[in-house]
């Protein structure tokens, strides 16, 4: 009976978060409406000064249709709801990032005696920084014959800056890719 040689392998990683976040609600006699909201997170998959991240956001609202002068004009026989809201946002990301790769990637290689060695498998990149999307959304919301017929109609702009991406390196570098902030993306409809 002959037994294949196993390989035994052991890994052990640590990763931290760290977030703080509020948040604020105004309703003024349900006419004017105001939310803030902000979050802070710090990971340590960054760089010490890259680390933070703060993600503030708002929101307002005005119910048209609660108004005297809306109210005495007659409409409110037909426009049960009219309510235009503005809102603004920074949502931060830094999933598909590594744990260590500010630090960059080590591997184990054996070398031509068969003795054991670590070398870099990926540069670092200290200059890592969070993701971020900023989004602009403009809506009405319309209520027609008490409210029977309900339209939502919605504008929004998200543009996403510092894409965390693997930037494919020259094969004379030594390295295949690299991890790094690069580019923007933009989405709106």
């Amino acid at each position: 009976t002959t037994f294949a040689a196993g390989t035994n392998t052991s890994t052990k990683s640590e990763f931290r978060i760290i977030s703080a976040f509020g948040r604020l609600n105004y309703d003024f006699d349900q006419r004017f409406l105001l939310t803030a909201v902000f979050r802070q997170d710090a990971v340590s998959s960054l760089a010490e000064e890259n680390r933070k991240g703060f993600f503030p956001g708002m929101s307002a609202g005005w119910n048209i249709h609660r108004e005297a002068f809306f109210e005495n004009s007659g409409l409110d026989k037909y426009i049960s709801t009219l309510k235009p809201r503005l809102s603004y946002g920074v949502n931060g990301n830094v999933a598909g990032l590594g744990r260590y790769e500010v630090q960059g990637v080590y591997g184990l290689q054996t070398n031509y005696g068969g003795a054991a060695g670590f070398l870099n498998t990926a540069l670092p990149n200290e200059d890592l920084r969070w993701e971020k999307s900023k989004t602009i959304d403009v809506g009405l919301d319309l209520g027609l014959l008490n409210n029977r017929i309900t339209l939502l109609f919605d504008y929004f702009n998200r543009k996403t800056s510092d894409l965390l991406t693997d930037l494919t390196l020259p094969s004379y570098v030594g390295f295949n890719t690299v991890k790094t902030n690069l580019g923007t993306y933009q989405n709106t409809g």
